[in-house]
């Protein structure tokens, strides 16, 4: 219970250090999307040689395929609806263009959409794995620095005032410290076979997100060292995964 408040409380501050460093300092996108593209390499390797592998060895092929295919199809659903909403505006390239202003609310439910993968893999991870939760962790913390940094920009020039950007985040990183929790705490007695596929539904958003957010965005703030920069985090957490 200890590690996992811990972890969750590090996953979700991960966010809020993000958002003050972005409103202390000025990062350039290169540096931003370094960023970001090391945290898609981690993230990558956290769903191949973690969440995939226990899922398999939990549910067994029926769970992964089940369960992956389910993950990536609801986190393109969502992350579609917050993108009609106008929720992610301040990227650098948003997927649909909008008229209205975006909504401080829309954003956050944004941010959370990308969160509860995350949160509930890192809880589901902890009860079973302790090093496979410290990689996930890891990989958490490397896409959510760079994604409240690179939000604050954007932020800014649609005049939302401080206190409603650190809001945001700090509701965000509250969520994914919850969910961390309850995940440890209530998904750890399921059948070997629902915990499966539950954690194939996490890999398979979380590689969703890397595809549709972490990598394009990464790529249109860094240029082409980026895919060199995705190819380092994953080997950097694929030798740690390993010692």
């Amino acid at each position: 219970m200890l590690q996992a408040a811990l972890f969750g409380g590090i996953g979700g501050l991960s966010l809020i250090v993000g958002a003050l460093a972005g409103l202390r300092f000025k990062f350039s996108r290169k540096i931003t999307a370094s960023f970001m593209a090391f945290g898609a390499g981690v993230l990558i390797c956290a769903v191949s040689f973690g969440l995939i592998d226990q899922s398999f060895e939990h549910g067994g092929l029926v769970a992964v395929i089940t369960g992956f295919l389910s993950g990536g199809i609801v986190f393109i659903i969502g992350d579609y609806l917050i993108h009609l909403a106008g929720g992610r505006k301040h990227r650098y390239r948003p997927l649909i263009a909008v008229e209205d202003e975006s909504r401080g609310r829309v954003i956050t439910l944004g941010t959370i959409l990308d969160g509860i993968p995350e949160a509930i893999a890192l809880g589901v991870a902890l009860s079973y794995s302790g090093g496979k939760g410290l990689l996930l962790l890891a990989a958490i913390v490397l896409n959510n620095f760079p994604e409240s940094i690179s939000s604050i920009p954007g932020l800014k020039k649609e005049a939302y005032p401080t206190w409603k950007i650190l809001l945001i985040w700090l509701i965000t990183g509250f969520a994914i410290f919850v969910i961390t929790i309850l995940s440890y705490l209530f998904l750890k007695d399921l059948s070997f076979s629902t915990l499966g596929t539950l954690e194939a539904f996490a890999a398979g958003a979380l590689l969703t997100m890397a595809a549709n957010s972490l990598i394009p965005e990464a790529f249109a703030g860094g240029g082409f060292m980026v895919g060199f920069i995705t190819v380092v985090g994953f080997l950097v957490a694929f030798v740690i995964s390993k010692l």
